[in-house]
């Protein structure tokens, strides 16, 4: 990105928040393709990249802006595989519900 905008403030909206989706989109990609989860399109299904940056940003930022977006991409694309695997592990658990 390199740019010199800052997110100073939540909801983060408009191209701000457009950068931050398509970013966590691409780390969600790497990540998936590392873990190569069983249950892989349950996985996918449970993914929503709007609502992760909004809560992500809500609670492990907000404390922390204001923030150059380069850097809060940073920590999206660093922090997002956490995430993923607690998506896998509950499309494990759905799977296993569904076959009992």
């Amino acid at each position: 990105m390199d740019t010199h905008a800052v997110i100073a403030s939540l909801p983060v909206a408009g191209v701000d928040r457009a950068l931050l989706i398509e970013t966590a989109n691409a780390a969600f990609e790497r990540v998936i393709e590392r873990i190569e989860p069983n249950n892989e399109a349950l996985t996918r299904s449970l993914w929503d990249a709007g609502d992760y940056i909004d809560s992500w940003l809500a609670t492990d930022l907000l404390n922390k802006l204001p923030m150059p977006r380069d850097e809060v991409a940073y920590y999206v694309d660093v922090f997002l595989v956490h995430h993923v695997i607690g998506l896998a592990e509950e499309a494990d658990r759905e799977a296993a519900e569904s076959r009992a």
